[in-house]
């Protein structure tokens, strides 16, 4: 049985009492674990690369990385980060939200890391909308923005500005400093200015959460409703291991999926994809 400890008040929990030899067994739970907390954190787990995939296989079908390298090409769903040759993240985003379906789940495995420093933060993003005023929600739930790649082909989406989920209905605020560039219901002024609010107002300590990295630490995290950066603190090499789970379409608050269906009606429809849950 699973053990679930929360490690800040807005979002996050380790998790003891995992098998890696029965990963299966755990599914409904680690599912219903990253639903309620949005990040799990699970330290020294030291997975070989193939539980690692066999793990993110659980949150649906995993992506073959095109761009990043992979540290074996037997497992291509893994792929290596190693801060010596790859730009740290040290900028609140979602990731890949310039993709019309971006990654529903991310997870990373520290193979080596700083003795100390380098810490990774995350943002829950249904509590920053939750704080919002009434007024202002009103105002943003119509609206979308448009996020585009500056690399890779200047791929670009436009998203709904508030991201609800497919099941609970829950709202959050779906932009992110690094790929969020336009409201195009808004003049090119009052868009900048908008999301510079949206952007230090979600920034705020007390929506976010932090993890003090050790060697064969794991950590998954809901993509659709969390922002991650990495603390830019030191100079020592980091070394990781990453799977994402592909994803679908943002459904904003006009869509007609939710609440009317269950969870269990929506995945035997396939709308989750690979193994009925789009978590």
């Amino acid at each position: 049985m699973l053990s679930l400890t929360p490690t800040a008040g807005s979002l996050g929990a380790t998790v003891d009492g995992l098998n890696l030899d029965n990963i299966e067994s755990y599914a409904d739970a680690l599912r219903d674990a990253l639903d309620s907390h949005l990040v799990l954190f699970l330290p020294g787990l030291d997975p070989e690369l193939t539980e690692l995939r066999d793990l993110g296989r659980i949150f649906g079908e995993l992506e073959d990385h095109p761009y990043n390298p992979k540290v074996d090409e037997a497992v291509p769903e893994v792929c290596g980060l190693d801060s010596a040759d790859t730009p740290k993240a040290d900028v609140w985003h979602t990731d890949a939200t310039f993709l019309e379906e971006p990654p529903t789940m991310a997870m990373l495995h520290m193979a080596d890391c700083p003795q100390f420093g380098g810490d990774t933060t995350w943002i829950n993003t249904f509590g920053v909308y939750e704080s919002l005023s009434e007024p202002m929600k009103a105002f943003l739930e119509p609206l979308t923005c448009i996020h585009r790649d500056a690399g890779q082909g200047q791929r670009k989406a436009e998203h709904p500005l508030i991201r609800v989920h497919p099941v609970s209905g829950r709202k959050a605020l779906f932009v992110n400093k690094q790929f969020a560039r336009q409201i195009p219901q808004l003049a090119r002024p009052e868009s900048q200015m908008l999301l510079q609010h949206l952007f230090r107002w979600q920034e705020q300590v007390k929506f976010s959460c932090r993890w003090r990295w050790s060697p064969g630490d794991v950590v998954l995290w809901d993509e659709r409703f969390t922002l991650h950066s990495v603390v830019d603190d030191t100079t020592d090499r980091r070394q990781l291991r990453r799977v994402m789970a592909m994803g679908t379409a943002p459904i904003g608050p006009d869509a007609e999926v939710w609440p009317h269906h269950t969870r269990d009606e929506m995945a035997s429809s396939g709308y989750f994809g690979i193994g009925g849950y789009e978590f």
